[in-house]
This record gives structure tokens, sequence and C-alpha cells, in this order.
């Protein structure tokens, strides 16, 4: 493949334009003339200025290190248009031309380099491209229409499009900050119980009084009577008479059922049925649960309710010393007693002003502690 050559760029093929409009030719020595166009040459990281260059070698000037005598290198030229510059990066033997003017002559004058350069040479020798100090920028730049910019400025469109530019990024950061508040006042001021409650029939509660088997079982029994009887594993059998005359209702306990001591086996209803919700509840959480007066009860159909804590029960469970106590929740607003059974997130809410409290604390633990560590 017989390889592409440059026509040379002679100065009279511009015969007959404005000798002002056309830029200067150096002599380089050869059919190509050189171009003074702007541009800087870096060789082994040291920067040149540009004195001049054409499709065949360029001539740089600054401090030359002797040791680049004719050596090979490969060098970038850099063309800078001022909001973005060009570099070519072709390959160069090095001569000196005097001590601080180098001749980079290209080694492969046709390599990926030239369309680009001759692109850059030809547009500035036409004057599509001027130089401005180092600074290459097209020849002819559209002047703006007189008061174009004042125009759209001031135009009723752009004005309401800037107001509801504005107004939307308001509106969206507003909602950031409302999700991050609700996100944060989640995490510090809502506690949430692990093992969930149950909706159970408000009322006294029948215990078996020994681990046994139910013998005998009467829901219906008037008072003084017998309502269940156990056969205890030490072989005596246990009555238990009904207490009042009220609705009894069977905790899950049939007769031939196997209880230990302390089971419900009854719950008695005075009057008509209400409902409460009981759960067991890890023992550090009963303080702040005693501090809220009860807590969140989330029901399965989606329905918030604020449950009252029992503090008579509350306090029962305190004294058994157990890692998990049993509360009674007693809800503001009624449930359905056909939801007798159904389970129940728990939450404990924090007034704000506690935590208020606990900063404040924390701050005045911190202040004495520098004081302390500051003092001689």
């Amino acid at each position: 493949m017989t390889p592409r050559t440059d026509t040379p760029l002679r100065p009279d093929t511009f015969s007959g334009r404005d000798d002002q409009a056309l830029p200067a030719f150096l002599s380089g020595g050869n059919e190509h003339p050189l171009i003074d166009i702007p541009y800087v040459a870096f060789v082994d990281g040291r920067q040149y200025s540009g004195e001049g260059i054409s499709l065949v070698e360029a001539h740089v000037v600054g401090l030359a290190d002797p040791a680049l005598e004719n050596q090979e290198r490969l060098v970038r030229i850099a063309f800078d248009f001022g909001g973005f510059s060009v570099s070519l990066h072709p390959k160069a033997r090095i001569l000196r031309d005097s001590p601080q003017r180098l001749v980079l002559r290209f080694t492969e004058p046709t390599g990926d380099h030239l369309p680009q350069l001759r692109h850059i040479l030809n547009e500035y020798i036409s004057g599509d491209m001027t130089s401005f100090g180092t600074v290459i920028r097209a020849g002819a730049q559209p002047a703006p229409k007189a008061g174009g910019a004042r125009a759209t400025g001031t135009s009723p469109l752009g004005t309401i499009r800037r107001i509801l530019g504005t107004v939307a990024v308001l509106a969206l950061a507003l909602l950031l900050f409302a999700v991050a508040a609700t996100f944060m006042a989640e995490r510090l001021l809502v506690t949430r119980i692990a093992a969930p409650g149950q909706v159970v029939i408000a009322g006294e509660t029948l215990r078996a009084v020994a681990d046994g088997q139910i013998t005998y079982l009467d829901t219906a029994a008037p008072q003084g009577e017998v309502a269940f009887a156990i056969a205890t594993t030490s072989g005596e059998t246990l009555s238990i008479a009904m207490p009042c005359d009220c609705e009894a209702l069977p905790a899950g306990i049939v007769e031939g059922s196997t209880v230990l001591a302390g089971e419900p086996v009854l719950t008695l209803v005075e009057g008509e049925q209400t409902t409460a919700v009981e759960a067991s509840i890890p023992r550090e959480d009963l303080f702040p649960l005693q501090q809220a007066g009860g807590a969140e009860l989330r029901l399965a159909d989606g329905r918030m309710i604020f449950g009252q804590l029992d503090n008579a029960r509350a306090a029962a469970a305190v004294a058994a010393g157990d890692d998990y106590v049993p509360v009674r929740l007693l809800p503001e607003e009624p449930i359905d007693a056909t939801l007798a059974g159904q389970a129940v997130e728990l939450r404990i809410r924090r007034d704000a002003g506690s935590l208020t409290e606990r900063l404040a604390e924390g701050r005045t633990f911190l202040s004495s502690l520098w004081t302390d560590l500051t003092q001689p």
C-alpha cells in the first residue's frame, strides 16, 4: 500500500487574498513552511513554547536538556482553544538548534496525528481560526442580537418557569425533611415490643391450683357450686367452686385437659363482655410502658388504639421477679369480643419532652466530666 503524501502548504496558493488576513509563514528549510500558530509542546514532561509548526516538524523554545540531542521521543503538542484543547502525540527526532531552541522533526509525518494537524493548519491559514495571545478561537462569531438576553430574562413565561422551579425545589426539600424527621422520631421516640399481645375477654380468671388433669368442668355452675375439678399428680382431687353468679368462659380448656399450676381455666364475666389485651414484655420495657401510661395497639385490620396500662396487675408482675412480666392493657376504644384470641402489635411511644430531658442530662454529664478533666 503506497503511503499518502500531503500537498505542501505553499504561500502562493493564497494569492489574491488580503495579506493582513494571512498568518505569517516562517522558513522551515524545506518545502513545508512553518506556520506561526500558538501551541505548546511537552517533551519528557517539560513544557516548551511553540515558534512555528508544519506537517513535518515543529520548532519550540525552552530550557533544553543537552541529553535530548538526536534522540527520538513521543512528544505531545497541545493547541489551546479556550474552553478545550486538542493534543497530538507524534514521534519526533529532537535536534538542538541552540541552547534554548529545539527542532522536533517528525519521524512519521503521515502518522495518526496527520489529519488533525493538517485540519488545524488549513483552518488557521484560511482565516477560519485566529489567535489571541496563546488561545485559538473561531475567526468569525455571530454577534448576539441586541436585547435578546434581556428580553428572555424578563419574559412572563421565563418568570413563571423560574417561580415554578423554585416552588418545586422548596416542596421537594420540605418533603425530604418531613421524611427524615419521621424516621428520626420513630427511631428515638418509639419502642416496638418484640412479642405480640393477645385480645382477651376482660374479667377475673380462675386458674389451676396444682398440676394435674381436668376431670370435671361446668361453665354454667351457680355460685358456690363446683366449677371444675383437678386430679393432681399426687393422687388428690381438688374442686374449685364458682365464686360469683356470673358468666364463665373456658380459656381453651375442656374435660380431660392437662394443666399446670397457675394456668387459666375459666374467665369470669359480670355483665356485658368487654375486651382487653394481655402480653408478656421484657422487664426493662416495663418502666417506659408505665411512663407512657400504656402502649399503642395495632390490630390485624390496621386500626391503631391506645391501651391504658392496668397498674394493679403491673405491680404484681414486678413483684414476681421474672425476666418477662405479664401486663394487661385496657383499650380506650372497645374491641369486638369476636376478635378475642387475635394477635396485637404493641408500640411504646415516648413523649418528646422526655427525650429533651435525656439530652439535657447528657449535656450536664459531659460538662461535669470536662470540668473534672480540666481541673489541675
